[in-house]
């Protein structure tokens, strides 16, 4: 009867750690690094290596395509909110302008890893990212850097861009011809209405701290 009890409750236990494991907080603190450059609401992805949300050298999925031209992230977290190997997705709640931060609470598991994604609002289709990093064991900083989502080209035309100097009436238009792949930005280049005295990165474009949170 010992032997029993006390396997139940080695089982019990266990149990209980393989929940407290699979529901464990994360923080993500988003800071945006640029001079001028507004970060659009954010998408955080808590998922397994099982899942990607893109990859350098490929098409950019058409959610990710929208955030990365319009700044909205509804359209990608519709993508992904079921998909295999996702644990939690969360949206942030508005811009995250040049020297603020933002924070989002997020659920995963120790061995998850995490996706973020957000629009460079003075751009075409430039976005900051963090692509499957792994999640700390207590609280890690990372740097994100600018891709070009390849679903226009970098004609840095108003008619085409939906943030500052633009106007919000703009139209925000997608280009004819695009790359068609998801590559490293290489940056504002004044060919038309954007500044690059103004508007121009170099480095990392954003700040992000996760942060495991006590359950």
């Amino acid at each position: 009867m010992k032997k029993l009890t006390s396997a139940l409750i080695l089982a019990m236990a266990m149990v209980s750690v393989a929940k407290a494991d699979e529901n464990t907080g994360y923080r993500v603190t988003i800071t945006n690094a640029t001079a001028n450059q507004v970060i659009t609401p954010a998408l955080v992805i808590t998922h397994n290596k099982n899942f990607k949300l893109f990859s350098v050298g490929s098409p950019a999925s058409n959610g990710l395509a929208h955030q990365a031209e319009n700044g909205d992230p509804s359209l990608v977290y519709g993508e992904v909110v079921n998909a295999h190997g996702v644990k939690d997705v969360k949206t942030g709640s508005g811009v995250v302008l040049p020297g603020h931060s933002e924070s989002i609470d997020i659920m995963a598991s120790k061995k998850s890893l995490l996706t973020f994604t957000a629009m460079l609002a003075s751009s075409n289709d430039a976005f900051a990212a963090l692509n499957a990093v792994k999640l700390p064991g207590n609280k890690k900083t990372y740097f994100a850097y600018a891709y070009d989502a390849g679903s226009e080209m970098n004609n840095e035309n108003c008619s085409y861009v939906p943030g500052p100097p633009c106007s919000g009436d703009s139209g925000n238009a997608r280009t004819e011809i695009s790359e068609g792949f998801v590559s490293i930005h290489n940056g504002i280049h004044g060919s038309n209405d954007l500044a690059p005295k103004q508007l121009d990165w170099r480095g990392p474009v954003a700040i992000i701290t996760i942060e495991r949170l006590d359950n």
